[in-house]
Protein backbone atom coordinates (compact mmCIF):
# COMPACT_ATOMS: atom_id res chain seq x y z
CA UNK A 1 0.00 0.00 0.00
CA UNK A 2 0.96 3.63 -0.47
CA UNK A 3 1.92 5.78 2.52
CA UNK A 4 -0.12 8.73 3.66
CA UNK A 5 1.04 12.02 2.08
CA UNK A 6 2.22 13.17 5.52
CA UNK A 7 4.46 10.10 5.87
CA UNK A 8 6.75 10.41 2.86
CA UNK A 9 8.65 12.75 0.56
CA UNK A 10 7.23 14.05 -2.68
CA UNK A 11 6.38 17.11 -4.73
CA UNK A 12 3.14 18.49 -6.07
CA UNK A 13 1.52 21.50 -7.68
CA UNK A 14 -1.05 23.60 -5.88
CA UNK A 15 -4.17 25.02 -7.48
CA UNK A 16 -2.38 28.16 -8.67
CA UNK A 17 0.51 26.18 -10.14
CA UNK A 18 2.99 26.68 -7.30
CA UNK A 19 5.27 23.68 -6.78
CA UNK A 20 5.49 22.42 -3.20
CA UNK A 21 8.02 20.06 -1.67
CA UNK A 22 6.16 17.50 0.45
CA UNK A 23 8.03 16.58 3.63
CA UNK A 24 7.05 13.80 6.06
CA UNK A 25 5.73 14.79 9.47
CA UNK A 26 5.93 11.29 10.98
CA UNK A 27 7.55 8.00 10.14
CA UNK A 28 5.32 5.61 8.17
CA UNK A 29 3.07 3.61 10.47
CA UNK A 30 3.09 0.60 8.13
CA UNK A 31 5.43 -1.03 5.62
CA UNK A 32 4.45 1.05 2.60
CA UNK A 33 6.02 2.11 -0.69
CA UNK A 34 5.57 5.49 -2.33
CA UNK A 35 5.15 6.05 -6.05
CA UNK A 36 8.75 7.29 -6.27
CA UNK A 37 10.20 4.13 -4.72
CA UNK A 38 8.03 1.93 -6.95
CA UNK A 39 9.37 3.74 -10.01
CA UNK A 40 12.86 3.14 -8.65
CA UNK A 41 12.18 -0.59 -8.42
CA UNK A 42 10.91 -0.58 -11.99
CA UNK A 43 14.14 1.14 -13.08
CA UNK A 44 16.31 -1.32 -11.17
CA UNK A 45 17.12 1.01 -8.25
CA UNK A 46 15.89 -1.25 -5.47
CA UNK A 47 17.23 0.87 -2.60
CA UNK A 48 16.09 4.27 -3.88
CA UNK A 49 14.55 6.36 -1.08
CA UNK A 50 11.75 8.83 -1.78
CA UNK A 51 13.87 11.70 -0.40
CA UNK A 52 16.70 10.90 -2.79
CA UNK A 53 14.32 10.61 -5.73
CA UNK A 54 12.80 14.03 -5.09
CA UNK A 55 16.15 15.66 -4.43
CA UNK A 56 17.81 14.22 -7.54
CA UNK A 57 14.87 15.23 -9.72
CA UNK A 58 15.31 18.87 -8.78
CA UNK A 59 19.12 18.64 -8.72
CA UNK A 60 19.21 17.67 -12.38
CA UNK A 61 17.84 21.05 -13.47
CA UNK A 62 20.19 23.24 -11.42
CA UNK A 63 23.88 23.97 -11.15
CA UNK A 64 25.56 21.98 -8.33
CA UNK A 65 27.14 25.09 -6.76
CA UNK A 66 23.83 26.85 -6.14
CA UNK A 67 21.68 23.79 -5.51
CA UNK A 68 22.33 23.31 -1.77
CA UNK A 69 21.25 26.81 -0.75
CA UNK A 70 18.27 26.65 -3.13
CA UNK A 71 17.23 23.25 -1.75
CA UNK A 72 17.42 24.42 1.88
CA UNK A 73 15.29 27.45 1.04
CA UNK A 74 12.64 25.25 -0.62
CA UNK A 75 12.52 22.96 2.40
CA UNK A 76 12.27 25.95 4.73
CA UNK A 77 9.53 27.70 2.74
CA UNK A 78 7.75 24.53 1.65
CA UNK A 79 7.36 25.79 -1.92
CA UNK A 80 9.60 26.36 -4.92
CA UNK A 81 10.00 30.14 -5.40
CA UNK A 82 8.53 31.76 -8.51
CA UNK A 83 6.89 28.54 -9.66
CA UNK A 84 3.29 29.76 -9.78
CA UNK A 85 1.59 29.80 -13.15
CA UNK A 86 1.08 33.23 -14.76
CA UNK A 87 -2.20 34.84 -13.84
CA UNK A 88 -4.88 34.80 -16.51
CA UNK A 89 -7.64 37.38 -16.56
CA UNK A 90 -10.84 35.36 -16.28
CA UNK A 91 -13.67 36.13 -18.68
CA UNK A 92 -16.65 38.05 -17.45
CA UNK A 93 -18.80 35.60 -15.50
CA UNK A 94 -22.04 34.78 -17.24
CA UNK A 95 -24.59 32.30 -16.10
CA UNK A 96 -26.40 30.40 -18.81
CA UNK A 97 -30.13 30.69 -19.06
CA UNK A 98 -31.61 27.97 -16.92
CA UNK A 99 -34.52 26.10 -18.38
CA UNK A 100 -37.62 26.23 -16.23
CA UNK A 101 -38.69 23.00 -14.62
CA UNK A 102 -41.72 21.59 -16.41
CA UNK A 103 -44.98 21.79 -14.52
CA UNK A 104 -45.64 18.57 -12.71
CA UNK A 105 -48.76 17.67 -10.84
CA UNK A 106 -47.29 14.93 -8.66
CA UNK A 107 -44.40 14.67 -6.25
CA UNK A 108 -40.79 15.17 -7.30
CA UNK A 109 -37.84 13.53 -5.56
CA UNK A 110 -34.70 15.66 -5.29
CA UNK A 111 -31.47 13.83 -4.47
CA UNK A 112 -28.46 15.69 -3.10
CA UNK A 113 -25.08 14.96 -1.51
CA UNK A 114 -25.19 14.88 2.26
CA UNK A 115 -23.69 17.79 4.20
CA UNK A 116 -21.45 15.40 6.15
CA UNK A 117 -21.16 12.05 4.36
CA UNK A 118 -21.24 13.74 0.92
CA UNK A 119 -21.72 10.94 -1.64
CA UNK A 120 -20.75 8.30 0.92
CA UNK A 121 -17.02 9.01 0.81
CA UNK A 122 -17.06 10.10 4.47
CA UNK A 123 -19.67 7.68 5.77
CA UNK A 124 -17.07 5.94 7.94
CA UNK A 125 -16.07 9.12 9.79
CA UNK A 126 -17.73 9.09 13.21
CA UNK A 127 -17.13 12.81 13.80
CA UNK A 128 -19.10 13.64 10.66
CA UNK A 129 -21.82 11.07 11.34
CA UNK A 130 -22.47 12.67 14.74
CA UNK A 131 -22.16 16.24 13.46
CA UNK A 132 -25.67 17.78 13.31
CA UNK A 133 -26.76 18.64 9.78
CA UNK A 134 -27.54 22.30 9.12
CA UNK A 135 -31.23 23.17 9.47
CA UNK A 136 -32.49 19.68 10.35
CA UNK A 137 -30.04 18.81 13.21
CA UNK A 138 -30.22 15.16 12.12
CA UNK A 139 -27.30 12.82 12.87
CA UNK A 140 -26.47 9.20 12.03
CA UNK A 141 -28.62 8.78 8.94
CA UNK A 142 -30.79 10.44 6.33
CA UNK A 143 -34.51 11.10 6.04
CA UNK A 144 -37.12 12.19 3.53
CA UNK A 145 -37.55 15.94 4.00
CA UNK A 146 -41.09 17.21 3.44
CA UNK A 147 -42.94 20.44 4.04
CA UNK A 148 -45.43 20.05 6.92
CA UNK A 149 -48.41 20.69 4.61
CA UNK A 150 -47.19 18.06 2.15
CA UNK A 151 -46.76 15.52 4.93
CA UNK A 152 -50.29 16.20 6.17
CA UNK A 153 -51.69 15.58 2.67
CA UNK A 154 -50.10 12.14 2.72
CA UNK A 155 -51.13 11.38 6.32
CA UNK A 156 -47.53 11.42 7.52
CA UNK A 157 -46.00 12.74 10.73
CA UNK A 158 -42.39 13.31 11.66
CA UNK A 159 -40.80 9.98 12.47
CA UNK A 160 -43.17 7.90 10.35
CA UNK A 161 -41.55 5.36 8.05
CA UNK A 162 -42.56 6.15 4.47
CA UNK A 163 -42.09 4.25 1.23
CA UNK A 164 -40.66 6.17 -1.73
CA UNK A 165 -41.32 4.57 -5.11
CA UNK A 166 -40.07 5.69 -8.52
CA UNK A 167 -40.67 3.54 -11.62
CA UNK A 168 -40.88 0.34 -9.62
CA UNK A 169 -37.84 1.06 -7.43
CA UNK A 170 -38.72 1.60 -3.78
CA UNK A 171 -37.04 2.64 -0.56
CA UNK A 172 -38.25 3.02 3.02
CA UNK A 173 -37.00 6.08 4.92
CA UNK A 174 -38.15 8.06 7.97
CA UNK A 175 -39.96 11.35 7.48
CA UNK A 176 -38.49 14.63 8.74
CA UNK A 177 -40.54 17.82 8.48
CA UNK A 178 -38.77 20.89 7.10
CA UNK A 179 -40.71 24.12 6.44
CA UNK A 180 -38.10 25.19 3.88
CA UNK A 181 -38.91 22.38 1.44
CA UNK A 182 -41.02 23.49 -1.53
CA UNK A 183 -44.52 22.06 -1.98
CA UNK A 184 -44.56 18.94 -4.13
CA UNK A 185 -40.91 18.13 -3.37
CA UNK A 186 -39.31 15.39 -1.29
CA UNK A 187 -35.57 15.81 -0.60
CA UNK A 188 -33.29 12.89 0.25
CA UNK A 189 -29.55 12.82 0.91
CA UNK A 190 -27.13 10.43 -0.75
CA UNK A 191 -24.23 8.67 0.97
CA UNK A 192 -26.06 6.29 3.31
CA UNK A 193 -27.22 2.69 3.36
CA UNK A 194 -23.72 1.41 2.63
CA UNK A 195 -23.04 -2.27 3.25
CA UNK A 196 -19.22 -2.29 3.30
CA UNK A 197 -18.27 1.18 4.49
CA UNK A 198 -16.41 0.07 7.62
CA UNK A 199 -17.05 -0.21 11.33
CA UNK A 200 -18.77 3.19 11.52
CA UNK A 201 -20.67 3.70 8.26
CA UNK A 202 -22.03 0.25 7.51
CA UNK A 203 -25.80 -0.03 7.85
CA UNK A 204 -26.41 3.66 8.63
CA UNK A 205 -29.39 5.25 6.85
CA UNK A 206 -31.10 4.36 3.58
CA UNK A 207 -29.45 3.92 0.18
CA UNK A 208 -30.88 6.68 -2.03
CA UNK A 209 -28.79 5.47 -4.97
CA UNK A 210 -31.33 2.70 -5.49
CA UNK A 211 -33.81 5.27 -6.81
CA UNK A 212 -31.49 6.95 -9.33
CA UNK A 213 -31.28 6.28 -13.03
CA UNK A 214 -28.63 7.34 -15.53
CA UNK A 215 -30.78 9.99 -17.21
CA UNK A 216 -32.16 11.41 -13.94
CA UNK A 217 -29.39 11.59 -11.38
CA UNK A 218 -30.73 14.40 -9.21
CA UNK A 219 -34.41 15.10 -9.98
CA UNK A 220 -36.91 12.27 -10.35
CA UNK A 221 -40.56 13.08 -11.11
CA UNK A 222 -43.58 10.84 -10.57
CA UNK A 223 -42.65 9.92 -7.01
CA UNK A 224 -45.13 7.85 -5.06
CA UNK A 225 -45.10 8.49 -1.32
CA UNK A 226 -47.03 6.12 0.93
CA UNK A 227 -47.00 5.55 4.69
CA UNK A 228 -45.96 2.12 5.92
CA UNK A 229 -47.75 2.39 9.25
CA UNK A 230 -44.48 1.95 11.14
CA UNK A 231 -42.35 4.43 13.09
CA UNK A 232 -38.61 5.10 12.77
CA UNK A 233 -37.91 8.53 14.30
CA UNK A 234 -34.74 10.15 12.93
CA UNK A 235 -31.99 10.86 15.44
CA UNK A 236 -31.95 14.60 16.13
CA UNK A 237 -29.14 16.13 18.18
CA UNK A 238 -29.50 18.92 20.72
CA UNK A 239 -33.27 18.68 20.98
CA UNK A 240 -32.94 18.82 24.76
CA UNK A 241 -30.74 21.93 24.73
CA UNK A 242 -33.16 24.43 23.22
CA UNK A 243 -33.15 27.76 25.02
CA UNK A 244 -36.26 29.25 26.54
CA UNK A 245 -37.54 32.37 24.83
CA UNK A 246 -38.63 33.63 21.44
CA UNK A 247 -36.37 33.58 18.41
CA UNK A 248 -36.53 37.35 17.97
CA UNK A 249 -35.04 37.77 21.46
CA UNK A 250 -32.47 34.97 21.30
CA UNK A 251 -31.27 35.83 17.78
CA UNK A 252 -32.38 39.39 16.98
CA UNK A 253 -32.59 40.48 13.35
CA UNK A 254 -31.98 44.18 12.66
CA UNK A 255 -31.74 46.29 9.49
CA UNK A 256 -28.39 47.67 8.40
CA UNK A 257 -29.30 51.20 9.49
CA UNK A 258 -29.85 50.07 13.09
CA UNK A 259 -26.55 48.18 13.09
CA UNK A 260 -24.66 51.25 11.90
CA UNK A 261 -26.32 54.02 13.86
CA UNK A 262 -28.28 52.38 16.66
CA UNK A 263 -27.58 52.52 20.38
CA UNK A 264 -25.49 49.75 21.87
CA UNK A 265 -27.10 47.66 24.57
CA UNK A 266 -25.34 47.36 27.89
CA UNK A 267 -24.22 43.71 28.07
CA UNK A 268 -24.59 43.64 31.86
CA UNK A 269 -27.36 44.71 34.17
CA UNK A 270 -26.40 47.36 36.75
CA UNK A 271 -25.41 45.99 40.14
CA UNK A 272 -24.92 47.36 43.66
CA UNK A 273 -21.85 45.17 44.04
CA UNK A 274 -18.51 46.30 42.61
CA UNK A 275 -17.30 44.24 39.67
CA UNK A 276 -14.28 42.01 40.21
CA UNK A 277 -11.21 43.42 38.51
CA UNK A 278 -9.01 41.06 36.49
CA UNK A 279 -5.57 42.68 36.48
CA UNK A 280 -3.92 40.18 34.14
CA UNK A 281 -5.97 38.85 31.27
CA UNK A 282 -9.74 38.79 30.82
CA UNK A 283 -10.57 36.39 28.01
CA UNK A 284 -13.77 36.85 26.06
CA UNK A 285 -15.42 35.81 22.81
CA UNK A 286 -17.74 37.67 20.45
CA UNK A 287 -19.65 35.89 17.69
CA UNK A 288 -21.05 37.66 14.64
CA UNK A 289 -24.29 35.83 13.86
CA UNK A 290 -24.60 37.58 10.49
CA UNK A 291 -21.53 35.73 9.28
CA UNK A 292 -22.46 32.31 10.68
CA UNK A 293 -23.67 29.95 7.92
CA UNK A 294 -24.32 26.95 10.17
CA UNK A 295 -21.68 24.75 8.53
CA UNK A 296 -20.64 23.07 11.82
CA UNK A 297 -16.92 23.30 11.02
CA UNK A 298 -16.43 24.81 14.48
CA UNK A 299 -18.25 21.87 16.08
CA UNK A 300 -15.95 19.28 14.50
CA UNK A 301 -12.85 21.40 15.20
CA UNK A 302 -13.81 21.63 18.87
CA UNK A 303 -14.36 17.87 19.00
CA UNK A 304 -10.96 17.21 17.45
CA UNK A 305 -9.08 19.69 19.65
CA UNK A 306 -10.63 18.70 22.97
CA UNK A 307 -10.87 14.89 22.69
CA UNK A 308 -14.67 14.99 22.78
CA UNK A 309 -15.94 11.41 22.40
CA UNK A 310 -18.44 10.09 19.89
CA UNK A 311 -21.36 8.48 21.71
CA UNK A 312 -23.35 6.88 18.87
CA UNK A 313 -26.96 7.16 17.68
CA UNK A 314 -28.51 5.40 20.69
CA UNK A 315 -26.98 7.82 23.18
CA UNK A 316 -27.71 10.88 21.03
CA UNK A 317 -31.36 9.79 20.88
CA UNK A 318 -31.35 9.86 24.69
CA UNK A 319 -30.09 13.46 24.68
CA UNK A 320 -26.54 12.53 25.71
CA UNK A 321 -24.51 14.05 22.88
CA UNK A 322 -21.20 15.45 24.12
CA UNK A 323 -20.47 18.39 21.82
CA UNK A 324 -19.16 21.38 23.76
CA UNK A 325 -20.37 23.71 21.03
CA UNK A 326 -23.72 23.60 19.29
CA UNK A 327 -25.33 25.71 16.58
CA UNK A 328 -28.92 26.66 17.30
CA UNK A 329 -31.10 27.22 14.25
CA UNK A 330 -34.00 29.66 14.19
CA UNK A 331 -36.51 30.42 11.44
CA UNK A 332 -36.94 34.17 11.20
CA UNK A 333 -39.32 36.44 9.31
CA UNK A 334 -37.18 38.50 6.93
CA UNK A 335 -39.30 40.82 4.81
CA UNK A 336 -42.19 38.38 4.64
CA UNK A 337 -39.90 35.39 3.96
CA UNK A 338 -39.02 32.64 6.39
CA UNK A 339 -35.23 32.44 6.51
CA UNK A 340 -32.93 30.44 8.77
CA UNK A 341 -30.58 32.05 11.26
CA UNK A 342 -27.70 30.32 13.03
CA UNK A 343 -26.25 30.93 16.47
CA UNK A 344 -23.15 29.10 17.78
CA UNK A 345 -23.53 28.47 21.52
CA UNK A 346 -20.39 27.52 23.48
CA UNK A 347 -19.99 28.02 27.23
CA UNK A 348 -20.72 31.64 28.10
CA UNK A 349 -18.03 31.76 30.84
CA UNK A 350 -20.36 33.92 32.91
CA UNK A 351 -18.81 36.25 35.46
CA UNK A 352 -21.85 35.51 37.64
CA UNK A 353 -22.03 31.85 36.68
CA UNK A 354 -25.18 30.03 37.92
CA UNK A 355 -23.34 26.71 37.76
CA UNK A 356 -20.74 27.62 40.39
CA UNK A 357 -22.73 28.19 43.62
CA UNK A 358 -24.74 24.97 43.23
CA UNK A 359 -21.74 22.64 42.97
CA UNK A 360 -21.28 20.97 46.40
CA UNK A 361 -17.58 20.20 45.83
CA UNK A 362 -16.46 23.42 44.06
CA UNK A 363 -15.68 21.58 40.82
CA UNK A 364 -17.03 24.53 38.83
CA UNK A 365 -15.03 27.64 39.74
CA UNK A 366 -13.58 30.84 38.33
CA UNK A 367 -9.89 31.27 37.64
CA UNK A 368 -7.78 34.44 37.84
CA UNK A 369 -8.42 35.29 34.17
CA UNK A 370 -12.20 35.09 34.27
CA UNK A 371 -12.59 31.59 32.85
CA UNK A 372 -15.31 29.36 34.24
CA UNK A 373 -13.27 26.18 34.66
CA UNK A 374 -14.18 22.61 35.53
CA UNK A 375 -11.95 20.71 37.98
CA UNK A 376 -12.46 17.15 36.76
CA UNK A 377 -10.95 15.32 39.73
CA UNK A 378 -13.30 17.14 42.12
CA UNK A 379 -16.47 16.42 40.16
CA UNK A 380 -18.73 13.78 41.72
CA UNK A 381 -21.41 13.93 39.03
CA UNK A 382 -24.35 15.52 40.85
CA UNK A 383 -25.27 17.40 37.63
CA UNK A 384 -26.55 20.34 39.67
CA UNK A 385 -24.46 22.64 37.49
CA UNK A 386 -26.07 21.28 34.35
CA UNK A 387 -29.55 21.83 35.75
CA UNK A 388 -28.72 25.40 36.77
CA UNK A 389 -27.12 26.47 33.47
CA UNK A 390 -29.62 28.58 31.50
CA UNK A 391 -27.55 28.17 28.32
CA UNK A 392 -27.58 24.34 28.49
CA UNK A 393 -23.95 23.95 27.44
CA UNK A 394 -22.72 21.41 30.00
CA UNK A 395 -22.25 17.75 29.05
CA UNK A 396 -22.17 14.73 31.35
CA UNK A 397 -20.30 11.46 30.81
CA UNK A 398 -23.02 8.92 31.52
CA UNK A 399 -20.61 6.16 30.47
CA UNK A 400 -16.90 5.86 29.83
CA UNK A 401 -17.30 7.21 26.31
CA UNK A 402 -13.61 7.99 26.02
CA UNK A 403 -12.40 4.45 26.70
CA UNK A 404 -13.52 0.93 26.03
CA UNK A 405 -16.37 1.68 23.64
CA UNK A 406 -16.84 1.09 19.92
CA UNK A 407 -16.48 4.68 18.77
CA UNK A 408 -13.28 5.40 20.69
CA UNK A 409 -10.99 5.16 17.66
CA UNK A 410 -13.68 5.50 14.99
CA UNK A 411 -13.25 1.92 13.89
CA UNK A 412 -9.44 2.03 13.43
CA UNK A 413 -7.02 1.60 16.37
CA UNK A 414 -4.37 3.74 14.66
CA UNK A 415 -6.68 6.76 14.96
CA UNK A 416 -5.92 6.86 18.69
CA UNK A 417 -2.89 8.91 17.65
CA UNK A 418 -5.17 11.80 16.68
CA UNK A 419 -6.04 12.59 20.31
CA UNK A 420 -4.69 15.83 21.72
CA UNK A 421 -2.13 15.07 24.47
CA UNK A 422 -2.62 18.56 25.94
CA UNK A 423 -6.26 17.91 26.89
CA UNK A 424 -7.40 15.71 29.78
CA UNK A 425 -9.53 12.71 28.82
CA UNK A 426 -12.66 12.76 30.97
CA UNK A 427 -13.95 9.69 32.79
CA UNK A 428 -17.40 8.35 33.54
CA UNK A 429 -19.46 10.46 35.93
CA UNK A 430 -17.65 13.72 35.14
CA UNK A 431 -19.17 16.94 33.82
CA UNK A 432 -17.41 18.78 31.00
CA UNK A 433 -17.87 21.86 28.83
CA UNK A 434 -16.15 24.44 26.64
CA UNK A 435 -12.90 25.74 28.16
CA UNK A 436 -12.07 28.48 25.63
CA UNK A 437 -9.30 26.07 24.57
CA UNK A 438 -7.45 26.75 27.82
CA UNK A 439 -4.55 24.57 26.65
CA UNK A 440 -3.88 27.07 23.87
CA UNK A 441 -4.04 29.94 26.34
CA UNK A 442 -1.52 28.13 28.56
CA UNK A 443 0.82 27.51 25.63
CA UNK A 444 0.71 31.19 24.65
CA UNK A 445 1.30 32.21 28.28
CA UNK A 446 4.41 30.02 28.54
CA UNK A 447 5.81 31.47 25.33
CA UNK A 448 5.13 35.03 26.50
CA UNK A 449 6.75 34.40 29.89
CA UNK A 450 9.90 33.05 28.24
CA UNK A 451 10.11 36.18 26.13
CA UNK A 452 9.23 38.46 29.08
CA UNK A 453 6.16 40.04 27.49
CA UNK A 454 2.37 39.92 27.54
CA UNK A 455 0.35 37.69 25.25
CA UNK A 456 -0.20 39.61 22.03
CA UNK A 457 -3.50 40.34 20.31
CA UNK A 458 -4.51 37.44 18.09
CA UNK A 459 -1.87 35.15 19.57
CA UNK A 460 -4.47 32.84 21.14
CA UNK A 461 -6.80 31.36 18.55
CA UNK A 462 -9.43 28.88 19.72
CA UNK A 463 -10.16 25.75 17.69
CA UNK A 464 -13.61 26.93 16.68
CA UNK A 465 -12.23 30.31 15.67
CA UNK A 466 -9.50 28.81 13.50
CA UNK A 467 -11.96 26.54 11.66
CA UNK A 468 -14.65 29.14 10.95
CA UNK A 469 -14.65 29.81 7.18
CA UNK A 470 -16.43 33.17 7.55
CA UNK A 471 -14.44 34.44 10.56
CA UNK A 472 -17.58 34.83 12.61
CA UNK A 473 -15.82 34.00 15.91
CA UNK A 474 -13.53 36.52 17.62
CA UNK A 475 -11.47 35.80 20.74
CA UNK A 476 -9.20 38.01 22.79
CA UNK A 477 -8.38 39.90 25.97
CA UNK A 478 -10.95 42.39 27.25
CA UNK A 479 -8.21 44.25 29.10
CA UNK A 480 -6.78 45.28 25.73
CA UNK A 481 -8.68 48.11 24.06
CA UNK A 482 -7.47 46.95 20.63
CA UNK A 483 -8.70 43.36 20.97
CA UNK A 484 -11.54 42.15 18.77
CA UNK A 485 -13.97 41.46 21.66
CA UNK A 486 -13.30 44.91 23.18
CA UNK A 487 -13.85 46.59 19.84
CA UNK A 488 -16.96 44.60 18.89
CA UNK A 489 -18.57 45.20 22.28
CA UNK A 490 -18.85 48.86 21.30
CA UNK A 491 -20.91 48.08 18.21
CA UNK A 492 -24.56 49.24 18.26
CA UNK A 493 -25.83 45.74 17.47
CA UNK A 494 -23.85 44.00 20.22
CA UNK A 495 -25.87 42.03 22.78
CA UNK A 496 -25.60 39.33 25.44
CA UNK A 497 -27.61 36.12 25.11
CA UNK A 498 -30.16 35.94 27.95
CA UNK A 499 -28.53 39.06 29.34
CA UNK A 500 -31.59 39.83 31.47
CA UNK A 501 -30.59 36.95 33.77
CA UNK A 502 -27.62 38.95 35.07
CA UNK A 503 -25.07 36.21 34.36
CA UNK A 504 -22.63 38.68 32.72
CA UNK A 505 -21.45 36.28 30.01
CA UNK A 506 -17.97 36.64 28.54
CA UNK A 507 -19.31 35.15 25.29
CA UNK A 508 -21.45 37.76 23.57
CA UNK A 509 -22.94 38.26 20.12
CA UNK A 510 -23.58 40.68 17.30
CA UNK A 511 -27.17 40.73 16.08
CA UNK A 512 -27.96 39.46 12.62
CA UNK A 513 -27.95 42.29 10.13
CA UNK A 514 -30.34 42.31 7.20
CA UNK A 515 -29.29 44.30 4.14
CA UNK A 516 -31.53 43.23 1.23
CA UNK A 517 -31.10 44.32 -2.35
CA UNK A 518 -33.94 46.82 -2.99
CA UNK A 519 -34.53 45.52 -6.51
CA UNK A 520 -34.91 41.95 -5.30
CA UNK A 521 -37.00 43.09 -2.36
CA UNK A 522 -39.42 44.99 -4.62
CA UNK A 523 -39.73 42.13 -7.10
CA UNK A 524 -40.52 39.72 -4.31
Amino acid sequence: PAPHPLEDWGDLRTRDGTTAIVQPLIRPLYATRSAATLLGVALGQLDLAAHDAVRETWHADRAPAAFESWWRRCLHDGVVPDSAAPRVAPPEPRLPELAAMPDHAGLTLVLRPDAAAWDGSFANNAWLQECPRPLTRQVWGNAALLAPAEAARHSLRQGDLARLEVEGRSLEVPVLLDPGIAPGVVALSLGYGRTRAGAIGTGIGADAYRLRRSDALWVLPDLRLTPTGRRAPPVLAQEDQRLEGEARELLPLVPLEAALHGTAEAPDLPSFYPAFRYDGYAWAMTIDTTLCIGCNACVVACQSENNIPVVGPEEVARGRDMHWLRIDTYVQDAGGEQRPGFQPVPCMHCEQAPCEPVCPVAASVHDHEGLNVQVYNRCIGTRFCQSNCPYKVRRFNFFGYADGQEYKNQGAPVLAAQHNPEVTVRARGVMEKCTYCVQRISAARRTAEKEDRRIGEGEVVTACQSACPTRAIHFGDLNRADSDPSRLRQEPHHYALLGHLGTKPRTTYLKRVRNPNPALEDSA
